[in-house]
């Protein structure tokens, strides 16, 4: 038998492509047939789920109150002047196709003899029907399909003539009026004649349920409203908890319709552990997540409450990536009070329930799953918006077309409108206020910009060359502490065995240097102002600043460790005349003798065991006063006489860097790849900037950081010689 659970929700107006009937047409009375609905599905989106629509075409379902008196025909949709009004339905009726119908009269007024002479010669086809929804009945599908929508209850209000009609798979378009719906929830329960045993059966349906009375363990049946569940997890009170949704199939008998909660959790075993199976499966993707959301926090650091927040956020922004969630659920979360942990416990939920709909239950089933429609809409947007800004580096998507020409102001009502949100009748000014205020809780807005920003700041830009990646050898590590880098050396080598003679096994030698990472970061604020002014300069200009600034940041560390002399883990820096690698005096001048002493003093190096390590130099590395010098070493001629020959004629790469602030000092260095000298690290899978919206509970702005994590160390000497030069 049928079994109904109510609740109640605000909707408002929802338009549909309503179908011209062009045999129709009566020109002498000015009047035309026009199917308005039909019992066709149509998926509609919204916050709580996605789901297909059908309008119930029949006297029972259908609100006539207005049909009756005649509905008017307006121009797309304007209802806030008596002038958009350009005729009105004569009759409405329901058909034994199960359509509704009506023939619309046009006005004899001058202005519209036009327009009804378009829809005479097919030139304007569209029409487009306003109604409201009184009544649901909500029935689900099997194998994760969306559920049915019928609406029973249900009243047209409006026709409209519009250049592009709302498109059937559009979605919801509110109106400037919301209107409560009643939503019946029809659930089948199957009874039988000689049972009594209780069967839970899974609907694949989850809720959560916050936990209060008494504490909640995993398997066990939780009642909410009528509706049974079995938890997923452990639950104290006030913890916010996943339930699996059952049905129960009861044959109750005459005097006793008692289940017993174990009847109900043995049979419903195999949800249970279906859930476990795919919340295990999701296990490594939350606890990564989580370790990144942990490494961010000891970078951050701070204490203050708004600081808390931003943590929070890019915590909860971090697991959701990881885990391959969308960024729209991310910001639901962030919208909760739930901690980083709980939040962690919900993304391996709803990993869970993923894997179920995807067949992690038996059944070997996949459902397709894609972007929503809003996920969509704001992805053409970025698009627009990145050719708006830099149009030679990011060519125009197809989707994208239609905002190519939109201000912010009116993308921020069409955001605002596919979230289900009405801006009729608000001037730029609410606009700006209202996607201000939302940027802060669920709003598309700050994905928006953190997707321009991000693909921004990964741009290639025409900046001045930095060399100092050549120096050096890349890393990474994994967390913020300082990590050992280790050179290494065998002591004893290869060595005769004389006949019956004895392996000697060789010891090994080494030192110990150390790198460490660390954050850094800029600001970018995008105000109101700048919105309703339609200014984008702050994406345009300000990202391709930071990467200029990034570079140079990596460049100052790296360089640094040669100008400051970096200390080494012996106490000494690196350049010393007991390392063998400094040449000092006017003899050190960059010349060809000097040259040819440095490179002398590096093939002359030994690694920590005393053995030769024949290295070969590769960079001469001079300050922009030497560059001439430097070049005429390095440089082929033809010589008259013998000694005139160049020796170092191409044995050089020639490296010219403004930040030597000694313009006589040179350097002579190996390929760091082949020797071990300077290096460089990032932190673990995050090689570039990134950019999170940080939370500062302000309403005329929306900021963002963009931070990077970097660090730089010298772990030995030899592959690297300095001339004074003086």
């Amino acid at each position: 038998m049928a079994k109904q659970e109510t609740n109640n929700r605000t909707m408002g107006v929802l338009y549909g492509r309503a179908l011209v009937q062009p045999t129709t047409i009566d020109q002498e009375a000015r009047e035309v047939d026009v199917v308005c609905a039909t019992e066709k599905m149509v998926t509609r989106f919204s916050w709580d789920e996605d789901y297909d629509e059908m309008l119930v075409c029949e006297a029972s379902a259908v609100r006539m109150d207005r049909a009756n008196q005649g509905l008017p025909l307006l121009d797309c949709h304007n209802s806030y002047s008596v002038h958009s009004q350009v005729g009105r339905t004569v009759k409405v009726w329901i058909n034994e196709s199960r359509q509704l119908c009506a023939r619309v009269r046009f006005s004899s007024r001058p202005e519209v003899a036009g327009l009804f002479q378009d829809v005479v010669d097919g030139i304007v086809k569209g029409i487009s029907v306003g109604y409201e929804i009184y009544k649901f009945e909500r029935e689900e599908r099997p194998n994760g399909a969306r559920p049915i929508y019928r609406a029973t209850d249900w009243m047209p209000i409006e026709i409209s003539l519009a250049p592009v009609p709302a498109d059937i798979d559009s979605g919801i378009r509110t109106g400037q009026q919301q209107h409560p719906v009643e939503i019946i929830n029809k659930r089948i329960t199957n009874t039988t004649t000689n049972m009594k045993k209780t069967r839970a059966t899974e609907t694949g349906k989850t809720m959560e349920y916050v936990v209060e009375g008494d504490p909640v363990k995993q398997g066990d049946i939780v009642t909410v409203d009528g509706v049974k569940g079995v938890a997923l997890s452990d639950g104290e009170v006030g913890d916010t908890i996943t339930l699996t949704l059952i049905e129960e199939e009861v044959t109750p008998t005459d005097s006793d319709e008692a289940k017993t909660n174990e009847d109900v959790v043995a049979a419903a075993e195999d949800v249970v552990a279906a859930a476990e199976d795919a919340a295990a499966a999701a296990e490594d993707a939350a606890a990564a997540a989580k370790d990144a959301a942990a490494a961010v926090t000891e970078a951050t650091g701070g204490t203050e409450q708004t600081e808390e927040n931003r943590k929070r956020t890019q915590a909860i922004q971090q697991m959701a990536r990881a885990a391959g969630l969308s960024a729209d659920y991310a910001l639901a979360l962030v919208g909760t009070d739930l901690t980083v942990e709980q939040c962690s416990t919900a993304i391996m939920r709803r990993l869970a329930k993923r894997s179920q709909e995807n067949g992690v239950n038996g059944n070997h089933s996949v459902r397709a799953t894609g972007l929503d429609a809003g996920t969509k809409k704001r992805m053409a947007v970025e698009n627009a918006l990145l050719h708006r800004i830099y149009p030679s580096k990011f060519s125009l998507d197809a989707g994208a077309r239609e905002f190519r020409g939109m201000t912010m102001v009116e993308i921020g009502r069409e955001l605002l409108s596919e979230r289900g949100i009405n801006t009729r009748g608000l001037d730029r000014s609410e606009v700006a206020k209202m996607v201000f205020n939302r940027a802060h809780s669920t709003s598309d807005f700050p994905l928006l910009f953190e997707g321009v920003i991000n693909k921004m700041l990964r741009a290639q830009y025409e900046f001045a060359p930095e060399f100092w990646d050549k120096i050096a050898r890349q890393t990474s590590v994994d967390d913020f502490r300082a990590r050992g880098l280790y050179s290494a050396g065998v002591a004893n080598g290869m060595k005769k065995i004389p006949e019956g003679g004895e392996i000697k096994y060789t010891t090994l030698k080494e030192s110990k240097e150390q790198i460490r990472v660390e954050t850094f970061g800029e600001g970018i604020s995008y105000t109101r102002q700048a919105f309703i002014n339609d200014d984008l300069g702050v994406f345009s200009i300000i990202p391709s600043a930071f990467v200029r600034h990034w570079d140079m940041l990596r460049g100052n560390l790296v360089w640094g460790l040669l100008t400051d002399n970096v200390k080494m883990s012996d106490g000494k820096g690196i350049f010393d005349a007991t390392h063998g690698n400094l040449l000092t005096g006017a003899s050190s001048a960059l010349s060809e003798e000097s040259l040819a002493a440095a490179k002398t003093a590096m093939m002359k190096q030994k690694d920590i065991a005393g053995q030769i390590i024949r290295m070969v130099p590769r960079y001469l590395i001079v300050s922009p006063e030497n560059e001439m010098m430097a070049k005429k070493l390095v440089t082929a001629t033809t010589p008259v006489k013998f000694e005139d020959v160049n020796v170092f004629a191409g044995a050089f790469d020639v490296i010219v860097e403004p930040r030597l602030t000694d313009p006589k000092a040179w350097y002579l260095m190996a390929d760091p790849y082949a020797v071990d000298s300077l290096y460089y690290a990032y932190l673990e899978g995050n090689e570039g900037l990134r950019v999170d919206s940080t939370e500062e509970f302000k309403t005329d702005s929306m900021d963002y950081a963009v931070r990077g994590d970097f660090g730089a160390a010298a772990i030995d000497y030899r592959g690297i010689v300095k001339a004074a030069g003086k």
